[in-house]
């Protein structure tokens, strides 16, 4: 039997934003922190829309969390990364 996965109710979102400059930031950042710290990250990267993004495979690298593009509607869930996609 599968074990059902239990999210809290409430838990802290941390939205980080920076210019393309401050990916080595993030990284150092997300790589100092445990994968289950219960907080979801949104990092929020200034890009143009037609450069063709890694940030994903880049971001994936740092820690544990899973990572996943911000779309309408996505449930955010703790121990998560999140990015914003250039030109959303």
């Amino acid at each position: 039997m599968a074990k059902k996965k239990t999210f809290l109710k409430f838990f802290p979102i941390v939205a980080i934003g920076t210019s393309a400059g401050g990916l080595e930031a993030i990284m150092e950042l997300l790589q100092n922190l445990p994968a289950n710290t219960g907080m979801v990250f949104i990092y929020i990267q200034h890009m143009d829309p037609g450069f063709p993004s890694q940030l994903a495979s880049i971001l994936s690298r740092a820690n544990k969390m899973k990572v996943q593009a911000v779309i309408n509607g996505l449930k955010v869930e703790p121990a998560s990364k999140k990015y914003i996609k250039a030109g959303w």
